[in-house]
């Protein structure tokens, strides 16, 4: 069995401790300790369980936007439809944001003017969610900022 590294303070339902921790970290470490925007964007979703509910979000989402236009191409637009099926589409692609809310009170997520800038490492931070190959990335990340480790409380665990 191979073994990730997982922050100390993370679970699906996070408690009140949880919470805490990862404002307290977020507080600390702000844009300003990175090279550039986007490592800081990288830090921030280093919690395996906020990152699957945003690779849940974008998978949910993009399956209902490709609905909504197929729907629209072979049947011929119908308002009504179309906007349920784009609204819970809305939902799903932002759901992300809402985990953010649950898993740090909000202080980890971008500015809505870095929404372009951050819209393909986020698409990446999925898909190694979603293909495994998260962990072997994050070590990578490790490198070039050494801190991550303590600031996170990263411990191997057996996957």
């Amino acid at each position: 069995m191979r073994k990730v590294l997982v922050p100390k303070f993370s679970s699906f339902i996070p408690r009140k401790k949880n919470r805490e921790f990862h404002k307290e970290r977020n507080l600390t470490y702000t844009p300003e300790h990175f090279q550039t925007y986007t490592d800081w964007f990288y830090f921030i979703h280093i919690d395996p369980y906020a990152r699957r509910v945003h690779a849940f979000g974008m998978v949910v989402g993009v399956f209902l936007y490709v609905i909504s236009a197929y729907q629209t191409w072979v049947f011929g637009l119908n308002l009504n439809v179309l906007l349920n099926v784009l609204m819970a589409a809305f939902f799903f692609f932002y759901l992300p944001l809402i985990s953010h809310y649950v898993y740090d009170g909000g202080k980890a997520k971008s500015t809505p003017k870095m929404f372009l800038p951050t819209f393909l490492p986020v698409i990446h931070i999925n898909l190694l969610t979603l293909s495994g190959k998260y962990d072997q990335w994050l070590r990578k990340f490790i490198l070039k900022y050494p801190f991550t480790v303590k600031a996170w409380e990263l411990q191997e665990k057996e996957n």
